[in-house]
Formats: structure tokens, C-alpha cells, sequence
């Protein structure tokens, strides 16, 4: 048995369609040689009970005294059987008496009437299949001769017969004509299984059931091994597959269950499917999804050189847009160290320099002044609880030092701990592009100072960054993606476009007001809302 089942698909469907063709082929050739058998045997029966009636009534034989004539009443049978597509015909008289018999030495002899008994003493009509009278099986009509024209009697009976084996010899010929075209049919059905199995094999692109079914194992282990998620949807975006990491992104059901993709991206999906249709190309875009980040790749998925679906690549960026911030950060701290180190060498010679003229007032106001700056930076900060960002604000205002640009976190400013990822990156990014902004907005000025605010009202954080820099000309049209009035660098006009693009995705706002003394930049992003 199982060597059967190691066969090739195309010997499986092969014996497969054969085998029920033939099976099918050979029912209806049964069923219908049974009941043509059973018509003929019936038609049989009939016929020959209908000749026998037919010639009990002959004129030859009812007439007065036609039975005696023997002679003639011989010519008369022999020509009605020659007439007429029955084998033979047997008249006895009431006593038994053989008046005609196709063999010609039974003519005369007297047998016992007991099969005939019905017909000559009841005047039925019957038919037998016996072989009394002739040497084999016959279906026999039996008919009572009828004589006399006032008063009828029985003077005989008339028996008629077809031979059982000519009508199995027909039945022979109807066998041999559906074996032929049982055969006929059969290698046609050889032709068509091979066909079929040929297209079920190119479907398949020539792979065995087992194959496609390693390879179907093979790609979900692939695919399960995967970081990434992957996610295969029909036109409409249905999905039809995804793997373990897509499910675990998403909290996907089972693939049962009819599921779209966008219900999964906070983004508007079919203007991102439609420009991936039109040119062919992969599709680039952020979503958000319960407080984790991703970036989704959309390519179009062919088949036959057809558009019938899209395949989806999403990859966390959660905890890589962290460590980034994070890495950000500590370069800034260790730019600002060195910026540090160098000026507080510089403070140190001064110092040197002092206590060589034996300034030692001197030495004391500079010791006072650092400070006095130290004290201002930490009253200021300790009220923002949230490491992250105070770590932040430390390393801008130690590189804003270098390009001696004072930061001042006003009085008043707060921010509590932040405890969702998504919502820290996304200040992070925030916080950074506005500050790099203003220091760069403030450097060039002669008054090099720069504003910070943190605070809360309602259910809302405020972020409030003022800088001293010149008024911005166009500031409808500083948020768009690669703006800048740069004239020199890499990756030119993203800074505000990032700041932009994550006040949206915290569904804040954000609102500038210049002059030709100063620049605000205001954030709002809502922390609690009663309805969500």
C-alpha cells in the first residue's frame, strides 16, 4: 500500500480517473444490459402469446373440420411461421392429439394434456417457459382453437414458441457492442487523465504533492524564523496570510476569520496600494499600532504577470527609534564633555593665571559665577522627572554652551514621567528638532539665548521653545518634507518635517509665532482624554 501511495501525481490521477470512468462506465453498461435483457424476455413473452392468439384465430384453423385436414393445416403453419419472426408453432386437438409439430414424426402422437390443461378446458390465454415439447428452453404462448358458429367450443389449443437461446444470443451481440464502446470509452478516458493530470501537474509548476507540501513547511518555518512580519492580502485587503511576527505585532485571529490590514495601520492604506499599483514599485510608509512603531514595505504580489494581491514587510522601529534616541544622546554628551573638558582648561588657566598675580578676588568670582550655573541648571531640571528627557536637555544645553548659546528652562517647568514608548520617542524627536533649531536660530544673533517650557493644563502637555533668532519668511511652508534654508549638508529639510510628522502621530498641534526679535514654537499633545 504504500508503495502505491509513492507513485507520481500523474500515475495517481491517472489510475484515479480510470478508474472511476471505467467504474462509471461499466454501472450504466450493467444497468442498462440488465433491463434490456428483461424488455427482451418481456417483448418475447408478448409476441409469442400474441402469435398464438393470432393463429387460433386463423381461418385456416377455426373453420369446421380444419383440423382434420392435416395437410393443409401444415401448409397453412409453415407459411405463417415463414411469415413471421416466431420458431415454432405446435397444435393439439382435445384429446391431445399432435396435429402439427415441426418435426414431422411427432405429428399424430397423443400426449398428456396437463400443460395445456388452462387453455382447452378454461379457454386461457398463458405463456410458460418450458422445454416439454421441443428439445430446449422456450417461452411458450398457449391459445385455445375455438369451432362452431352458433355455439363455440374448445377443439384444441395452439402453441407458440420463441427459443430461450436466441434471445440470449441477441443479448450476446448487445454485450459485444457495449464492450466496444466500454473500450472506446475507456481509452478516451485514457486520453483525458493524462490531459488532466498534465494540467494539474503544470499548475503546480511540476512539483508532487509531498514537495509542495515540504516546501509549504519549509516556507512557514522560514517565515516564522522571521523579525519581520509578513502579511499577503488580496486586492481589496483582505489578509490571507501572516506570519508568527505578524501576528504577535497585530494580535491577528486566525486566518479563518476575514481581517483587512487596515484595520491594524493608522494610515490611509489604499492611497498607498493604488501609488504602489501605478508604479510598479515598492511602497515606504510609518504607522503606529497599540504604542509601537513600524515601518511597512508594500510590493505588489504577481501571478502570471497579473496583480492579484500585496505582500506586506513590517519591522519594529520601537526599540530601534529608542536605542537611536539613546545613541543620540550619549554622542551629545560625550560632544559636550569635550566641550566641557576644553572649557573648563580654559577656566583652569584662568584660574592659574589669577593666582599668579595673586588675584585672589578674582578667582573667587569666577569660582562663584560656575557655580551659580550649575545651581540654575539643576533647580531648573528637577522638575522634569522623566530621565530621558532630562538627559536630553543637559546635552543640548552643554552644546548650546559651546556655541555660546544660553538654554533657560523657565521656572514653573514640569514633566512627569513618561511611561509609553511611542509617546517618549516621539518627544524625544520632538524636543531635539526644535532645540537644534533654536540653537542654530540663536547662535547667530547677538543675543544668544533660547527658552524652554514644559507644563501641563487640562489633559494637555505643553512644550513651549523660544528662540532669539531672526523672523522665519516663510513659515506656511517649513513643516513640508525637504524644505530648508540650508544652502550646504546632508539630509536637508527633515528636521521640522520629523517634528511635524510626530505631533501628528500624537495627535497634538503645533503652532509658530515669529518676529523679527524671536521665534515660538508651541506644542500641544493631549495626555488623557475622558472619551478615548
Amino acid at each position: 500500500m504504500r508503495r502505491l501511495l509513492k507513485v507520481d501525481l500523474a500515475t495517481k490521477i491517472n489510475g484515479i480517473l480510470l478508474g472511476v470512468i471505467s467504474l462509471l462506465i461499466i454501472s450504466l453498461s450493467s444497468f442498462y444490459l440488465y433491463h434490456y435483457s428483461q424488455e427482451y424476455f418481456e417483448n418475447a413473452k408478448g409476441i409469442t402469446l400474441q402469435s398464438a392468439k393470432t393463429v387460433s384465430y386463423l381461418p385456416g384453423i377455426v373453420s369446421e373440420n380444419a383440423l382434420e385436414d392435416k395437410q393443409q393445416l401444415s401448409i397453412v403453419m409453415d407459411q405463417y411461421i415463414f411469415d413471421t419472426d416466431i420458431d415454432f408453432i405446435i397444435i393439439q386437438d382435445i384429446d391431445g392429439e399432435v396435429l402439427y409439430h415441426p418435426k414431422s414424426e411427432e405429428i399424430g402422437k397423443i400426449y398428456d394434456i396437463k400443460e395445456e390443461s388452462k387453455a382447452l378446458i378454461f379457454g386461457a390465454y398463458y405463456v410458460k417457459e418450458n422445454n416439454i415439447d421441443i428439445d430446449e428452453r422456450a417461452f411458450i404462448a398457449y391459445a385455445p382453437i375455438y369451432s362452431g358458429e352458433e355455439v363455440r367450443e374448445v377443439v384444441g389449443v395452439v402453441k407458440v414458441g420463441y427459443y430461450k437461446s436466441k434471445i440470449i444470443s441477441e443479448i450476446y451481440e448487445k454485450i459485444i457492442q457495449l464492450l466496444i464502446i466500454t473500450f472506446v470509452f475507456i481509452l478516451i478516458s485514457i486520453f483525458i487523465s493524462r490531459w488532466f493530470a498534465n494540467y494539474i501537474k503544470s499548475e503546480t509548476l511540476g512539483y508532487e504533492p509531498n514537495e509542495i507540501t515540504n516546501i509549504l513547511k519549509n516556507r512557514e518555518n522560514i517565515f516564522s524564523a522571521l523579525n519581520e512580519g509578513i502579511i499577503s492580502t488580496d486586492l481589496n485587503g483582505k489578509i490571507e496570510y501572516s506570519n508568527r511576527a505578524a501576528k504577535y505585532f497585530f494580535d491577528l485571529p486566525d486566518i479563518d476569520s476575514i481581517v483587512y490590514i487596515d484595520e491594524f495601520l493608522n494610515t490611509d492604506i489604499n492611497q498607498n496600494l493604488e501609488s504602489a499599483k501605478t508604479t510598479k514599485k515598492a511602497e515606504y510608509l510609518q504607522a503606529t499600532f497599540k504604542e509601537k512603531e513600524f515601518i511597512v514595505i508594500i510590493n505588489n504580489l504577481y501571478d502570471r504577470n497579473e496583480l492579484n494581491g500585496y505582500v506586506f514587510i513590517i519591522r519594529d522601529m520601537t526599540e530601534k527609534v529608542e536605542l537611536t534616541n539613546k545613541l543620540q544622546i550619549v554622542e551629545s554628551l560625550f560632544d559636550d564633555l569635550r566641550a566641557q573638558s576644553h572649557e573648563y582648561k580654559n577656566k583652569l588657566h584662568l584660574i592659574s593665571g589669577l593666582l599668579e598675580l595673586k588675584q585672589y578676588h578674582g578667582i573667587r568670582e569666577v569660582i562663584d559665577e560656575e557655580m551659580n550655573n550649575i545651581d540654575d541648571y539643576h533647580k531648573n531640571i528637577f522638575e522634569i522627572e522623566d530621565d530621558n528627557i532630562k538627559a536630553l536637555l543637559l546635552a543640548k544645553i552643554n552644546s548650546a554652551r559651546e556655541k555660546q548659546v544660553y538654554i533657560e528652562i523657565e521656572e514653573g517647568s514640569q514633566m512627569n514621567e513618561i511611561i509609553s514608548r511611542r509617546f517618549l520617542n516621539s518627544l524625544l524627536t520632538i524636543i531635539s528638532n526644535l532645540l537644534d533649531n533654536a540653537i542654530e536660530a540663536a547662535s547667530n544673533e547677538k543675543i544668544k539665548s533660547v527658552k524652554v517650557y514644559f507644563g501641563y493644563f487640562d489633559d494637555w502637555l505643553e512644550i513651549m521653545i523660544q528662540d532669539s533668532g531672526t523672523k522665519i519668511i516663510n513659515s506656511d511652508v517649513i513643516f513640508k518634507k525637504g524644505y530648508s534654508t540650508k544652502e550646504y549638508g546632508i539630509n536637508k529639510g527633515y528636521g521640522l518635517y520629523n517634528v511635524k510628522r510626530n505631533v501628528d502621530l500624537l495627535n497634538g498641534f503645533i503652532d509658530v509665532f515669529t518676529t523679527k526679535e524671536k521665534t515660538v514654537f508651541t506644542v500641544e499633545i493631549p495626555i488623557y482624554r475622558k472619551d478615548e
